[in-house]
């Protein structure tokens, strides 16, 4: 199917000699604007330029023997005259599409920073309301503890840079009850009866922490009392502890 491309004019608009403010003699003369469009199919994609006619109103013969005061005075308004919007609606039936798809990946990325935010806002909201119940601890306070095992990552003169998360280590939780409060520790008791992601045996059923250790470890992974097996200092492989949640009667936090 052959392709049907190219440029047609159509008028904008007409004006008769008194609107132009030409002689009277010349009121049988209509002055007439033409816009010409790109097409595709006559579908009019952007416009190219704007030319003027003169024609006898009666006849529809175009005038060719102009002065240059009829010139002057068609020019002018010819400079006035915008491009209609209709010379461009094919540019837009193409880009519709477009800018569907532009602003459908705009709002994804607009709602998703939303999301961020919110997820942000809600984990700095339980991280905060767990300081505060990490500063003021009571008898039978649930703690749930997170275990994760990290592993060295070395530099190019093999020393330990950092650790990383151990990807085939899933992490595991434990629950711990408070069950003795000083000025600067607390002693938990591990809670019975709950189904365990680690060994029973990796676990302390009693130890103390202080309290500067509780809050540090509502913020991140660190290396705790918590374990029988205590870790190595520099190993190539750890078990980190952080606290996940922390249950008082009515109130449940949670984080990470």
């Amino acid at each position: 199917m052959r392709l049907k491309l190219g440029t047609y004019s159509l008028k904008i608009k007409s004006f008769t000699a008194h609107e132009l403010g030409l002689d009277v003699s010349l009121k049988d003369l209509s002055f007439d604007i033409y816009q010409k469009v790109f097409h595709f199919w006559y579908i009019p994609i952007f416009p190219v330029e704007k030319h003027w006619k003169i024609k006898e109103i009666t006849t529809g013969k175009e005038i060719t023997q102009t002065t240059p005061k009829m010139r002057s005075a068609i020019d002018l308004q010819l400079l006035k005259k915008k491009s209609p919007i209709w010379s461009y609606s094919g540019s837009v039936i193409l880009f519709l599409p477009i800018l569907f798809v532009l602003g459908y990946v705009i709002f994804t990325a607009v709602d998703l920073s939303f999301d961020e935010i919110n997820r942000s806002m809600d984990k700095n909201s339980r991280v905060s309301n767990k300081e505060q119940l990490v500063k003021t601890p009571q008898i039978n306070d649930l703690y749930v503890f997170k275990i994760i095992a990290v592993d060295a990552v070395v530099d190019m003169n093999g020393h330990i840079a950092k650790y990383e998360p151990n990807p085939y280590f899933a992490p595991a939780k434990v629950n711990f009850t408070v069950n003795y409060l000083s000025a600067d520790s607390v002693g938990f008791d591990i809670e019975q009866n709950q189904d365990f992601s680690i060994y029973e045996d990796d676990v302390k059923k009693e130890f103390k922490l202080s309290k500067n250790e509780l809050v540090k470890a509502i913020q991140g992974y660190k290396d705790l009392d918590v374990l029988e097996r205590p870790n190595v200092e520099n190993g190539k492989s750890k078990m980190l502890t952080g606290i996940f949640e922390i249950e008082r009667p009515t109130i449940a936090i949670s984080s990470k």
